[in-house]
């Protein structure tokens, strides 16, 4: 297990967060905890449906799927990821 630190972009707010998650985890948990994070430091609603927000990583130029690992998949710290 190691940690890895991400630059989060949302584009529909014009904002930019910093992450950090364990590569182990699923994409879907850290998309979820990403969107409560946001959410709250925000103090609304960002995505109307998040079940329907994808995860994609700007550096591989793809989307990454809910059930991949973040290590597996190749995210390593210093990644760009967009919420859309």
């Amino acid at each position: 297990m190691s940690k890895v630190f991400l630059e989060t972009k949302v584009p529909g707010i014009a904002k930019t967060y910093e992450f950090s998650a364990d590569s182990m985890m699923k994409v879907g948990t850290v998309k979820r905890a990403m969107i409560e994070q946001i959410s709250a430091v925000e103090n609304m609603t960002v995505f109307q449906d998040p079940d329907k927000v994808l995860f994609c990583s700007i550096d591989m130029q793809g989307l990454l799927q809910d059930g991949e690992t973040l290590g597996n998949v190749g995210v390593k710290s210093g990644d760009q990821i967009m919420l859309i």
